[in-house]
């Protein structure tokens, strides 16, 4: 299995991480995608800002033009192959004060990191 850690908030590294899974699903590898910190931040206030202007025109336009697809977009396709996991963190979403009601409908549950470490026969940090 391969386990992507997620800890930026940065919606840009966020997508890549679903691209990657998608990827690696699409050609039958199992994936867990463990969201941490500020990914979770992020993804439980839904916006698809970088914090650079530029960086959030390129991307509004690449959606617009239908050249990139939403990160939902992107999190269905994933999970479209069956091999797709999301986990939560749940030291951090306890840190952060959200709960599981506050995630979006496409967590599959909240985990914790030292099972991400034991389970990834390949570990990939964003």
């Amino acid at each position: 299995m391969i386990s992507i850690i997620v800890h930026s908030g940065e919606w840009d590294r966020i997508y890549h991480a679903f691209s990657i899974a998608s990827t690696y699903s699409a050609l039958g590898e199992k994936v867990s995608i463990f969201l941490t910190y500020w990914a979770i931040d992020t993804v439980v206030r839904d916006t698809a800002e970088t914090g650079d202007e530029r960086k959030d025109g390129i991307i509004k336009k690449a959606m617009d033009s239908g050249k990139m697809k939403s990160l939902k977009e992107m999190i269905e396709l994933g999970k479209q192959f069956g091999n797709v996991e999301i986990i939560v963190c749940s030291g951090s979403l306890d840190i952060l004060g959200y709960n599981e009601n506050d995630l979006p409908e496409w967590v599959d549950r909240v985990g914790g990191l030292a099972e991400q470490l034991m389970t990834g026969e390949k570990v990939i940090f964003i």
